[in-house]
């Protein structure tokens, strides 16, 4: 079997599969927009460059051969985001945003399938697999629909209470307009699926929310990064000499659920001490953001290395997310030794065993936050158990795991 798939940005999710069909000998082609050339990242390294797409968009060695790049439209979209000159001109107006990126993109892969010889699959993902699916269907392809997050209606309910409980923070939360083309057109991308893959229980159950559609569902978690960089932490009598370190790492949103953060941390000023990495999706001030990272230590513009540096310096993540497929955040800081506090929306409900790896609280409930980080900040034993079943359980649930199940999933079809 030939497959190829295609990914917008290549994250690490996409590189994973392709990863794992390159290791069947199965991978034809992996389309993307960006591809950053080895001299750019040597510069990079030589330049000190900490942060930006050179320390990004990283592939396997064994996938990069299969790569294909379509960078004009994706190249003009990050100009855009970067520069409201540039986003307000005519030019960034008609070509210039991530919606005509994705349809540019959806379109060019589609040639390419449509050009294509011995292709028996199409993999792709959730806003650039329309086109791409119709030229498969076309041929007579089979194809296979990633869903990384939850169905969108599931999502926009979400963002519509979540607007009205916290209105101070709803500048923050993204603008899902039911009837717009964007949402019409995931609809759509369901009905032309062969298979649909989702990281976690949370994506699929939210898929009853959609209109019918033929295409079975299978669940396959991501995986947690395998570290080469030995974990220490300190025994638990020395624990408890420091304030408990709390991280946050994720978009500056309110689809995180910020504000019960922010609410959470507070009584906490002498048992614990709050790290904010992330930069801000929306362009519109919050006066409710600006007072939490003014709080509290805010850090952005870190690259990777250096968020995981981070993590291996605190003790626990907290992610108090409103909706998520399955965050990879939760799956990293694992990994780097941290137990995690996080809800029911994660993604990781049914993965790990509440108050074992971590603490699985509801949605909206700042009160259950602030009661386990108090809890953990006082049991240090308690603490450091938590930390070496979360690494444990990353060790376990591996990338290599996640593509072991692609595979399987791949030659017993």
């Amino acid at each position: 079997m030939q497959i190829l798939i295609s990914h917008l940005t290549g994250n690490l999710n996409s590189s994973a599969a392709a990863l794992a069909y390159a290791e069947l000998s199965m991978l034809a082609e992996f389309h993307t927009t960006l591809v950053v050339p080895a001299w750019m990242r040597w510069l990079s390294v030589e330049l000190g460059w900490k942060s930006g797409i050179s320390n990004r968009r990283l592939f396997p060695r064994s996938v990069r051969p299969m790569l294909r790049s379509h960078p004009m439209t994706e190249l003009l979209r990050l100009a855009c985001r970067s520069s409201a000159r540039l986003r307000n001109s005519r030019l960034g107006r008609n070509h210039g945003s991530l919606e005509q990126a994705v349809q540019r993109f959806d379109a060019a892969v589609a040639r390419s399938v449509a050009q294509s010889q011995g292709l028996q699959a199409v993999h792709a993902y959730m806003d650039t697999a329309e086109q791409t699916f119709r030229a498969a269907r076309a041929q007579g392809i089979r194809t296979i629909y990633e869903l990384p997050t939850p169905y969108w209606r599931f999502t926009h309910d979400i963002v519509v209470v979540e607007a009205r409980s916290q209105p101070e923070w709803a500048m923050t939360l993204p603008v899902m307009d039911k009837n717009s083309e964007a949402m019409q057109r995931r609809d759509r991308e369901l009905q032309l699926a062969d298979v649909v893959l989702v990281p976690s229980e949370l994506v699929r159950d939210s898929l009853k929310m959609a209109p019918p559609f033929p295409a079975q569902v299978h669940v396959v978690p991501y995986g947690c990064p395998e570290l080469q960089t030995p974990i220490t932490r300190p025994p638990s009598t020395l624990a408890s000499l420091h304030p408990l370190r709390v991280l946050y790492v994720g978009s500056l949103n309110q689809g995180k659920g910020l504000a019960y953060l922010a609410e959470a941390m507070n009584g906490l000023e002498e048992l614990a001490t709050l790290t904010v990495i992330g930069s801000r999706t929306s362009v519109a001030p919050c006066a409710a953001l600006n007072r939490m990272l003014l709080e509290h230590r805010h850090l952005s513009g870190l690259s990777h290395e250096e968020v995981l540096t981070e993590m291996r310096q605190h003790d626990v993540l907290v992610l108090p997310t409103l909706y998520e497929g399955l965050a990879l955040v939760l799956l990293e800081s694992m990994a780097c030794g941290l137990t995690v506090i996080t809800t029911v929306h994660s993604g990781l409900a049914g993965l790990i065993e509440n108050g074992q790896e971590g603490f699985i609280v509801p949605i909206r409930d700042a009160t259950a936050i602030h009661d386990r980080l108090r809890q953990l900040a006082r049991d240090a034993v308690l603490l450091q158990t938590m930390q070496q079943a979360a690494q444990a359980w990353s060790r376990v649930h591996s990338w290599q795991r996640y593509r072991e199940q692609i595979r399987g999933f791949i030659t017993a079809k």
